[in-house]
């Protein structure tokens, strides 16, 4: 079962900490590795989510693409993906098969909407963002079908790139 709860209460934590490393030990069997140069992310196949860093500190030559200095990793936010064979606790008890009238009946109209066409990836997109207290979550849907392609929650004090 994944409970959201389990993972917000870690937000903050330095990926090296002993508590945070034992967290993931108990929580995780196929995490990948945490990689600056590559990503931002650790990913779960099994549990089908991305563990999300900050790291503010990290120092990275682009142009020879090598670590200067590692930084603080602070886990601040995950995605998290529909998986058939995980129950999920989520917020405002909403659920990967609510469609978007059905979230807005469970967690009320979002605090902000981001629609349009993606410049980089040229797809549209449709986003809502909740705010409840520091946490920040937002809703990625399928612009046509209006079905949940993606979860992320986020430390709002921690994710300043990110920031609502």
């Amino acid at each position: 079962m994944f409970n959201y709860l389990n993972f917000t209460n870690q937000f903050g934590s330095y990926l090296y900490d002993d508590n945070f490393q034992a967290f993931l030990a108990d929580t995780f069997t196929d995490l990948s590795p945490y990689n600056v140069l590559k990503s931002d992310y650790m990913r779960s196949e099994i549990l089908d989510i991305d563990l999300g860093f900050t790291n503010d500190d990290a120092v990275i030559d682009e142009d020879e693409l090598i670590i200067l200095e590692p930084g603080q990793p602070i886990f601040s936010h995950l995605n998290i993906y529909l998986n058939p064979d995980v129950q999920y606790v989520l917020p405002f008890e909403i659920s990967f098969y609510d469609t978007r009238e059905a979230v807005f009946k469970k967690a009320g109209e979002p605090t902000l909407t981001k629609q349009g066409d993606s410049p980089i990836l040229d797809i549209p997109f449709l986003i809502d963002h909740y705010k409840t207290d520091n946490l920040v979550l937002s809703i990625d849907y399928d612009p046509v079908k209006k079905h949940i392609n993606f979860i992320q929650i986020r430390d709002n004090n921690i994710v300043a790139h990110l920031k609502l």
